[in-house]
């Protein structure tokens, strides 16, 4: 099982506003991201995402995992599957319904809660030319530090892509 995290960054280190919001992230993003999504068949994200998704979730070609401490949120079907399981649980579930890649898609503590348990082999991060100054960080509450290996970069447009491995 191959575990990605796909995420636009600001260049000052935010995936989202206070407020959540992404409308900063550009048109060319979506659609990479789209495909990714689609290429991976299966997405994880947390309620947060989720919620500030609107008319986007269920994110289309995929399985949207969510996951939430909200026990009235819990809820399953072909495409959504609402969970309060640890992540290495979501892996196994993620597994179990025959998918060989998991694409973490968000937000910052739904981030670190993989990187913790160690269970992320890939990072792909999509920086914007903007600054932000104040939002949701690419990994919230995370303490400690993680080797990477650079393994590509790719420009279009005003974005630079950058695909790390995670040193394990």
């Amino acid at each position: 099982m191959k575990v990605s995290l796909y995420m636009a960054v600001s260049i000052d280190g935010y995936v989202a506003t206070l407020d959540h919001s992404t409308d900063w992230v550009s048109d060319n993003d979506w659609e990479v991201f789209g495909n990714r999504v689609k290429e991976a068949g299966c997405i994880v994200m947390g309620r947060k995402t989720m919620e500030t998704s609107g008319d986007d979730f269920p994110y289309e070609g995929a399985v949207n995992i969510v996951l939430t401490k909200k026990p009235e949120l819990l809820k399953e079907s072909d495409r959504v599957v609402v969970t309060n399981k640890r992540p290495r649980e979501v892996i196994e579930l993620a597994m179990e319904k025959g998918f060989l890649e998991v694409l973490i898609i968000g937000g910052g503590k739904t981030n670190s809660s993989f990187l913790k348990e160690g269970l992320i082999d890939e990072i792909v991060i999509s920086v914007h030319p903007i600054i932000l100054g104040k939002g949701v960080r690419l990994f919230e509450d995370f303490e400690g530090q993680v080797e990477l290996e650079k393994n590509e970069v790719k420009e279009a447009h005003e974005l630079v892509w950058i695909k790390y491995r995670i040193i394990k």
